[in-house]
């Protein structure tokens, strides 16, 4: 994602310099379609790094060799027990043996050190605490086959521009599973990421910035 930010910036800069400064001799007639231009190198890697965020948060369904009712209990106990920096602890809001759904959530704050510069040029570092949540629902189907089918759900939400922070967790928690009922098979497959064919928003945009350009040369020739 931060690769493609860079590069649409990169692009944007380019085109709308070349457009404005050199082709219409004015620079904000280059700006919109440098924008439109740096959208389009920006959108590929933007919508893989959205895919791949989604296939993390929702991994694809996993199959145990374990009895569901032994599954359901080892995963609510392992929440139940599982604790984090000094004592933050899931908690459980719902655990339902009959449909087989578990909802949970966790709460904690992060420390980090954010720097300042004064009026003298001189910087300053101080500690912040920021707010961090993760739920998770969790449910566990039986297969038919005596083993238990898996899928989890998370939704993080977090304080400041680390958007990544409750990722540890989610990595740590399935492993933990994986621990405690054994190692599963991947049932199914993830979204793909391989780029689908333009949205139409991108594609009306680009009309758009074609015929101001189209406009902008006319006005330049006729000038």
């Amino acid at each position: 994602m931060g690769f493609g930010i860079t590069l649409g910036i990169f692009v944007f800069l380019l085109t709308g310099a070349f457009l404005g400064q050199l082709v219409l001799h004015n620079n904000e007639a280059g700006f919109f379609p440098g924008l439109v231009a740096g959208v389009w190198a920006a959108w590929p890697f933007l919508h893989q790094a959205r895919v791949q965020r989604y296939n993390f948060l929702h991994p694809v369904p996993r199959e145990y060799k374990v009895p569901v009712k032994q599954a359901f209990a080892k995963v609510r106990d392992l929440l139940a027990d599982t604790s984090y920096n000094f004592g933050d602890k899931w908690h459980i809001a719902s655990a339902d043996t009959i449909s087989g759904r578990i909802t949970a959530d966790l709460r904690f704050t992060d420390e980090q050190i954010h720097h300042d510069m004064d009026q003298r040029g001189q910087i300053h570092s101080r500690k912040e605490r920021l707010q961090r949540y993760l739920a998770l629902e969790l449910t566990i189907c039986d297969t038919g086959r005596d083993t238990a089918l898996i899928q989890m759900d998370f939704t993080p939400k977090v304080e400041g521009a680390q958007f990544r922070a409750c990722d540890s967790i989610v990595t740590g928690l399935i492993d933990s599973i994986e621990n405690r009922i054994g190692p599963g098979v991947q049932v199914g497959d993830p979204a793909d990421t391989r780029n689908p064919a333009p949205p139409w928003w991108l594609i009306s945009l680009s009309a758009l910035a074609l015929f101001a350009l189209l406009s902008d040369i006319q006005k330049a020739i006729f000038q």
